[in-house]
């Protein structure tokens, strides 16, 4: 939290600023440990508001970074550069005379010799959307509600009932299924927004390891982060970590993935809190995490009047229309993406915006015409990407079924070989 130490009075807004970004410096300070996989380090920071008359920026770093901490310096040319793109906005709410005093501090960490240094740190975050921003039906709002109302009457289900006594370990494992760019992911952030807690998203590619049995430890290191952390846990993408054990092992990796998903199973039994899976399909999962997952909550392809409620959420409020769009006009651009998720609707305006951007600038301005096209050229879009994924698995049966004629024949050739040399 930023600590006041000037003797101006700032307003509430400018309070309010400040805090949102010392919250969002703190983020960029993590964003970027993570993505430059700084590990001999740890970094420290602070803020405060000081009085200097002499200074001619709206901030000053105080650092200890040097050429013997390796990394330190370039760490702090990347959160410079962040604040440099903040100097403006800061110095619009920052009192004559007042700077932004930053103090980031780095201490080595000691790396013992056995470690692995490809074994990931993870990092929660401040979720992004609350429920007011994703357009659900009210049946599977309901449904999220009633499977995190375990974290939220834990005290009276748990303690004051005795459900402790059947259950030690408080926890809601759920799992969001349906096609992509349904709002799974934006749900996961709406729970951990209803719960005031942080999120921890991953996917398999940020757990799996080109170490044998470091997927798992990776694992477990999310595991004990998010209990730490006290956060939702999100597993993206989560169909490799639930599907069916493999029984006839042959390879290595074929090992670790059984491994994974052993390790998985542990985990969920020990975790108290609540755990969101993401996935497209649940007809392949292991009966053992089906026992273990509290509710199965469908996301649908939108119907009508979903996808009318998101085109008007995605347009911007501030985008400048010739007279404004009807319920007819909006009825008539939801009928030509149905079939659309949530994902691709808000894509089509996008490009809607481009387009405009690209051949009009600042001088666009936007009509029910510009809307209809963009849909009418996303769906030929989305046809002819649907057409080319046909015609790939086409191919590649048809190459699959080739290749299974010439190991037959070749088969029958060999065996036409061994009964004449038997015969000779």
């Amino acid at each position: 939290m930023v600590e006041y130490k000037s003797k101006c009075n700032f307003t509430r807004e400018t309070i309010s600023f400040l805090n949102s970004l010392d919250v969002q410096i703190m983020e960029k300070l993590k964003e970027i440990k993570r993505m430059g996989n700084y590990m001999n380090f740890d970094v420290k920071y602070g803020s405060s508001i000081i009085d200097d008359n002499k200074s001619d920026s709206a901030y000053i770093i105080k650092s200890n970074s040097s050429l013997s901490l390796q990394g330190s310096n370039k760490f702090l040319g990347e959160i410079s550069t962040y604040l440099k793109r903040r100097e403006k906005e800061l110095n619009s709410f920052l009192e004559q005379g007042t700077i932004f005093f930053v103090e980031i501090l780095f201490e080595e960490k000691k790396i013992n010799e056995n470690d692995n240094p490809d074994l990931i740190f993870f990092h929660p975050i401040n979720p992004r959307y609350s429920f007011e921003q994703v357009i659900l039906s009210e049946d599977v709002k309901k449904d999220i509600k009633e499977a995190i109302n375990i974290v939220k009457y834990q005290h009276l289900i748990y303690t004051c009932w005795g459900f402790e006594e059947i259950d030690p370990i408080p926890k809601s494992v759920i799992n969001f299924y349906g096609p992509p760019g349904t709002g799974k992911t934006m749900s996961a952030h709406a729970v951990a927004k209803e719960l005031n807690k942080q999120l921890l998203a991953l996917n398999y590619a940020e757990i799996e390891s080109k170490y044998v049995g470091d997927a798992a430890k990776n694992l477990t290191n999310a595991f004990k982060t998010a209990k730490e952390s006290d956060c939702v846990l999100f597993f993206d993408e989560a169909d490799s970590f639930l599907g069916k054990r493999i029984q006839n092992v042959t390879q290595g990796a074929e090992q670790a993935l059984n491994s994974l998903r052993s390790q998985m199973l542990i985990l969920l039994e020990e975790f108290s809190g609540v755990v969101i899976f993401a996935t497209n399909l649940v007809s392949n999962f292991d009966q053992a995490f089906e026992s273990r997952i509290l509710k199965h909550i469908h996301f649908p392809l939108p119907n009508e009047d979903a996808r009318i409620a998101i085109i008007k959420k995605t347009i911007p409020r501030r985008l400048p229309l010739e007279g404004s769009l009807t319920e007819q006009h909006l009825r008539e651009i939801s009928s030509l993406c149905e079939g659309f998720s949530g994902r691709e609707i808000k894509g089509a305006i996008q490009e809607c915006l481009l387009s405009k951007a690209s051949e009009e600038g600042q001088n666009a301005v936007f009509c029910f015409e510009d809307f209809k096209n963009a849909f009418i050229n996303k769906a030929d879009s989305l046809k002819r990407l649907e057409e080319e994924k046909q015609k790939d698995k086409k191919a590649k049966i048809l190459k699959a079924l080739t290749n299974s004629k010439s190991l037959n024949t070749d088969t029958k050739d060999d065996k036409n070989d061994g009964e004449k040399s038997r015969t000779d």
